[in-house]
């Protein structure tokens, strides 16, 4: 509880206990001289009067009123949480103690409570959660919130991913000049929500997710993620997997989901796969499909994008996997649109066209990935894929060398150095820059303490590393791109 006042009486008066059985929120009873003596002689009378001075004088507390009995005393309750943050307040004790089966600690269900909050809006979550329903746990006066929830329901290894992602909340990235709300980034009739995802479809039927934050930056900096292949239409798996809403918040950006289109594979039994299609290029998928071009459908979300919001002239490309390999195409085909690449365990096709023009990238891959292994061909996992790919084309390793040499010159090493299990290489070729980090002993997936995605599917297809920050370091990269060619913009 804050405010001036230092209380922690049980409330007695007949009020009081009118309140608590009504099911309304009490925190404490005051005297009348200890309201007195600490905002005033005005605030006395006017609690005296029967009036409300929340507003004036208690900004942290609603005054309900003095005792029918004994006019010495004046019962505080804490002012209501929203409906949305009660609800996480709800959310956070079910999924601590039980989840959807009633057995166990649903983890995931305990991030998706607590990372979407903003620093305030966790404060009172986290004192609504030690009132409401640490008391039933606490022992001996001790005070039982969130944080000491997490402690009894998780291990080591999930408590530090929690503790760093609430310790992020006090983080802002955004300059203070150019700090503003979300909501004035949009454009008048947009539809669309800040601090949500937005699923916005397009007029060929096609989608794509949006997310504005709340906390905006005026310059509007754009990055789109792209998310790996996969079964089914694998929608909203990349948001899960990046945790990229929640460094929106901290970065300002605004972030696109795009979509890839899933399609049925011949002798398949009409099994999708979700996959990027570039006609002409060398796709995951053995067999391109030259009825539509992804090239295309970005092209289209990025335009009807600026129907809806500011939005800077060029994105910055995010991509996981096959997502990442498209975000790589794009950009060498279209490299007036993109500041930047941040390639995530994805690849570079033997025999495709190589960019010749200079694009800004950044290269993270496991060193025991065994779905696009670094050393190139088919892993262990990725060889009991049933539908034919390209996947004998693929070598990671090219990615460094293709975009190091873009624009002549031989790729070389210039610095090496290693911290923990990561190693970072920086090539150049004379006209490029490329920065690789190589995660030791890694496997396939996007490698962030914030990646909340399905364990068991990650256990199958590769597990991320959850020390890394390697979504946050994507964003930081990508972003002084976006800004750099802004201010190049403004002085052309």
């Amino acid at each position: 509880m804050s405010g001036k006042l230092n209380t922690a009486f049980e409330p007695t008066s007949y009020d009081a206990q009118k309140l608590v059985a009504s099911g309304e929120r009490l925190d404490s009873q005051v005297t009348s001289e200890a309201i007195g003596a600490a905002y005033g002689k005005s605030a006395l009378a006017s609690i005296e009067k029967g009036k409300d001075t929340s507003a004036a004088y208690l900004s942290d507390f609603q005054i309900v009123g003095l005792d029918d009995k004994t006019t010495s005393i004046a019962v505080l309750a804490s002012k209501p949480l929203s409906p949305n943050l009660e609800s996480a307040v709800d959310k956070i004790e079910k999924a601590a103690n039980g989840g959807l089966t009633g057995i166990g600690t649903d983890e995931a269900g305990l991030w998706d409570a607590i990372a979407p909050l903003n620093e305030k809006e966790f404060e009172l979550v986290n004192e609504r959660f030690a009132q409401k329903y640490g008391k039933t746990y606490a022992l001996f006066g001790e005070k039982w919130d969130v944080r000491r929830e997490l402690i009894d329901e998780l291990g080591t290894v999930d408590l530090a991913r929690f503790d760093r992602m609430i310790a992020d909340k006090k983080r802002n990235d955004v300059p203070e000049e150019f700090r503003t709300g979300g909501e004035t980034l949009l454009k008048d009739g947009s539809g669309l929500k800040v601090g949500e995802l937005n699923r916005v479809k397009l007029a060929d039927g096609r989608d794509y997710d949006v997310y504005v934050p709340k906390n905006a930056d005026s310059r509007a900096p754009v990055m789109v993620a792209m998310g790996g292949a996969g079964i089914g239409d694998m929608k909203g798996v990349m948001a899960t997997e990046t945790g990229l809403t929640i460094e929106a918040e901290r970065s300002g950006s605004i972030v696109v989901f795009a979509n890839p289109k899933a399609r049925a594979q011949e002798g398949h039994y009409g099994i999708e796969s979700a996959t990027w299609n570039v006609p002409g290029r060398s796709n995951m998928l053995a067999k391109n499909d030259n009825s539509y071009d992804d090239r295309d459908y970005l092209d289209n979300v990025l335009k009807d994008l600026s129907t809806k919001s500011n939005t800077s002239d060029k994105v910055g490309l995010i991509g996981f996997s096959d997502g990442a390999r498209f975000a790589e195409v794009y950009a060498a085909d279209r490299p007036e649109r993109v500041a930047g690449i941040a390639a995530m365990s994805g690849t570079w096709m033997k025999g495709d066209q190589a960019p010749t023009k200079a694009v800004p990238i950044m290269i993270v891959h496991g060193e025991k990935d065994e779905i696009l292994p670094y050393r190139g061909g088919e892993g262990t996992t990725s060889n009991k894929i049933s539908v034919e790919t390209n996947l004998n084309k693929s070598l990671p390793s090219l990615q460094a060398k293709v975009w190091s040499e873009a624009g002549g010159g031989d790729a070389q090493i210039i610095e090496r150095s290693m911290e923990g299990n990561v190693e970072r290489r920086v090539y150049n070729a004379g006209s490029n820059t490329v920065t690789e980090y190589m995660i030791k002993g890694a496997d396939h997936g996007v490698h962030d303490y914030r990646n909340n995605g399905s364990r068991i599917l990650q256990w199958a297809l590769g597990q991320p590393d959850l020390k890394q920050d390697m979504v946050t370091k994507s964003s930081g990269f990508l972003k002084q791109y976006i800004v750099r060619d802004l201010k190049r913009d403004e002085r052309n």
